[in-house]
């Protein structure tokens, strides 16, 4: 294959370069370049015009190809000038290559947990012995890295020697050799210092603790000790490191209330880096970070409750600098990680030391978003007061509309329709009630930093789920009772039939899907999150267990409310139900017409929280009006129903007060604004082609018959 002047994708072949010919190796790869516009040649990499680049693939003839990856990584060239410059080297040596591939062989095998033993001890030999390699290849060093994320995700547990053998890795590559290769590696990929961080937290809490005494491991680079948790809790756990040749130190204290209610033979781990703080990507605009260690605390067993830790470092500030106590927060930056001081303060110092303490808020926008905004901030912690005011506020509202609904019980159930509608209603309230209660309790206990136990936690996260779904399942059949109501008009079915469906469809479709989240994630302990009462997302995305549901329901719920509005503005021929019937369906669709584009409204500006790094903005908005969602309910479900007001009337004999309003009613001299001639019911009525006013005290049935004709009333009256 011979080319003049001109090179496109390399193949094995020929080409000519004026006049001259040149076989080509399979690994090259270059960018088109035409004649006269060439400058830079070189006979290994190429040739190509200003500004083009080429992207060889890095050739070791020990080391098999792969169809995943080119053969050792690649080297990318950019013609500047008259010269090729290399502009990223992500070659990786023979041996480490090795690795790699033999690390993305081990994750896809059945058995990997007999395997990962054998594999860490290699590996820790094998990077051991390519220490000065390493150090002069960032892309073996990255490879390395990726060879702990793939490692760390197996599915199993840590034994002591393999978690020595990881660190005595981590411990190579953390070195001060190697510290000039993390920088030019950060360069190219700014993850890979969070992205290790990440896979030896991973790697704590799968540490197994069963009968083995606690681990220490103490090198240059890194150190690490656990304490398993048994029935005889200790005082505090309390950890101290030092490291005499970084002149750095540093203790980690947690109070013995914190650990009693861990589950029994809970390991506690906790490593320290002096080095890796040097590494981690930082702020530009905040890069004056004192030299200082890097401790991380993990549990084996996933905690639900942020521990209130203490950490004492040494403090190498500069003269009155400013101290600034900060944890490492994994998704920042697009999850790449950032350094964050959500929670953090410092507590005392003297001059030499610095006591830093860390704990965390709960808001209610968390319900459908992956993670927390930032509680320090003024917003944050207008977010958890709105959580708090607002969830208090409507625990009263429905609980008020609780006690209105068992007050008029028997004035306005007295027809099948009327009955099923009110039991919707009470379900609704009485499920966003628990769901609520639920809620603002764990909050509070969490929030005051209390300890609440992995079995309680669970517990709460189950019936905060089970409950909020519920309210949407509820909503759902209620939408689906109106839609039958309308749609098969000639069509009856028993009470309680009606009722056995409701009921499945209220509770039992949530039911299945709370059980079904917890027990596909809560034996591997990722059913909860890390430090909130509340669906995991990071690991399982467990999350979506509620929030699709949720959604899809919500959807639905308003075309319900779109055909329902549509078929009554425009009956078919046939058609013609009584007035109570004409009564009951538009109250019915006025209610709907209420609830549902508020519940989806709110709702769907809960879908907007459920990606990362959303706008705080939505966050406050999202809290706001879901938290009055008791206070829709007791108005609009509850309140605005004519006959429920007619029955409280006559419930507490205001005699007067009925009487005139029933006459005020009949002859349209007055408007209570709850009436159908009031200015907000007046909409609805014009919306529905009505004019004028609407008789509060159409008789109820009392036939069967008259209750056949009229089972369309007071479905959402």
């Amino acid at each position: 294959d011979y080319r003049s002047q001109v090179h496109v994708e390399s193949r094995e072949g020929l080409w000519k370069i004026k006049g001259k010919i040149k076989k080509l190796g399979s690994s090259e790869k270059v960018t088109e370049s035409k004649g006269e516009n060439i400058t830079c040649q070189d006979p290994v990499i190429g040739v190509g015009e200003p500004g083009k680049v080429i992207q060889k693939l890095c050739r070791f003839s020990n080391v098999p190809s792969s169809p995943e990856s080119p053969i050792g990584g690649t080297i990318t060239y950019k013609c500047v000038g008259s010269q090729w410059e290399e502009k990223r080297n992500d070659c990786i040596s023979a041996p480490i290559n090795s690795l790699l591939q033999m690390a993305k062989a081990l994750i896809k095998s059945p058995s990997q947990d007999e395997m990962l033993h054998t594999y860490l001890k290699d590996l820790s030999i094998s990077i051991d012995k390519a220490e000065h390699e390493i150090s002069s290849s960032p892309g073996s060093l990255g490879a390395i890295i990726n060879i702990l994320d793939l490692l760390s995700t197996v599915p199993t547990q840590v034994n002591s020697e393999m978690m020595t053998h990881v660190l005595s890795t981590v411990n190579v590559i953390l070195g001060k050799p190697v510290l000039n290769t993390w920088k030019v590696l950060q360069q190219q990929w700014t993850n890979q210092s969070s992205q290790l961080l990440h896979s030896v937290e991973r790697f704590s809490q799968a540490l197994q603790s069963g009968d083995s005494p606690p681990l220490s491991f103490s090198q240059t680079n890194v150190q690490m000790s656990s304490t398993v948790i048994k029935s005889s809790h200790p005082e505090t756990y309390q950890q101290r490191f030092v490291f005499p040749y970084f002149d750095l130190w540093g203790n980690v204290v947690i109070d013995k209330s914190y650990l009693e209610n861990l589950q029994s033979d809970s390991s506690i781990v906790t490593m320290a880096f002096p080095t890796l703080q040097a590494i981690l990507a930082q702020d530009i605009q905040e890069n004056n970070f004192a030299e200082s260690l890097v401790m991380t605390t993990t549990v084996s067993h996933n905690t639900t409750m942020p521990f209130r830790i203490s950490m004492t470092f040494k403090n190498n500030s500069p003269s009155g600098g400013e101290t600034k106590r900060v944890f490492w927060n994994f998704r920042l930056a697009n999850n790449t990680g950032g350094w964050d001081s959500s929670g953090c303060y410092v507590e005392e110092g003297d001059g030499d030391n610095v006591t830093c303490i860390c704990d965390h808020l709960t808001s209610f926008s968390i319900l459908m978003s992956p993670d927390s905004p930032d509680p320090s901030s003024l917003l944050g912690i207008l977010l958890d007061i709105i959580s708090y005011v607002g969830v208090g506020f409507s625990i009263l509202s429905l609980a008020a509309c609780l006690v209105v609904e068992a007050v008029v019980w028997k004035s306005v159930t007295k027809n099948r329709t009327s009955y099923m509608r009110h039991t919707c209603i009470v379900n609704i309230a009485a499920s966003l009630l628990v769901a609520n209660t639920w809620f603002i309790v764990v909050a509070a206990i969490q929030d005051n930093r209390y300890i609440l136990c992995k079995t309680a936690c669970v517990a709460a996260t189950f019936f905060i789920h089970f409950f909020y779904l519920s309210v949407f399942f509820w909503m759902l059949t209620l939408g689906l009772m109106l839609f039958y109501r309308l749609v098969f008009i000639l069509h009856e079915t028993s009470r309680s039939t009606q009722k056995a469906i409701a009921f499945c469809l209220g509770y039992g479709c949530p039911l299945a899907i709370s059980v079904i989240t917890l027990g596909a994630t809560q034996p591997r302990e990722v059913y909860t999150r890390k430090n909130v009462c509340w669906l995991n997302w990071e690991d399982t995305k467990a999350l979506l267990a509620f929030a699709i549901p949720a959604l899809i329901i919500v959807v639905v719920n308003i075309t319900i409310t779109i055909v329902v509005i549509t078929k009554i503005l425009r009956p078919s021929i046939g058609d013609k139900p009584c007035k109570q019937e004409k009564s009951s369906l538009f109250q019915i669709s006025k209610s709907i017409g209420v609830l549902t584009p508020l519940l989806g409204l709110t709702w769907g500006f809960g879908l907007t929280t459920v990606f990362p790094g959303t706008n705080l903005v939505f966050h406050i908005i999202f809290a706001i009006l879901n938290v009055f969602q008791g206070l829709f309910i007791l108005l609009f479900g509850c309140l605005w129903d004519l006959k429920v007001q007619e029955a409280l009337l006559n419930k507490f004999s205001l005699s007067r007060w009925s009487s005139q309003h029933s006459k005020s009613t009949s002859l349209g001299s007055s408007t209570p604004v709850f009436s159908m001639s009031s200015p907000i019911s007046r909409r609805f009525n014009n919306l529905f082609g009505k004019t004028g006013t609407y008789n509060v005290s159409t008789p109820e049935a009392t036939s069967s018959s008259l209750e056949n004709s009229s089972s369309a009333s007071s479905l959402l009256n």
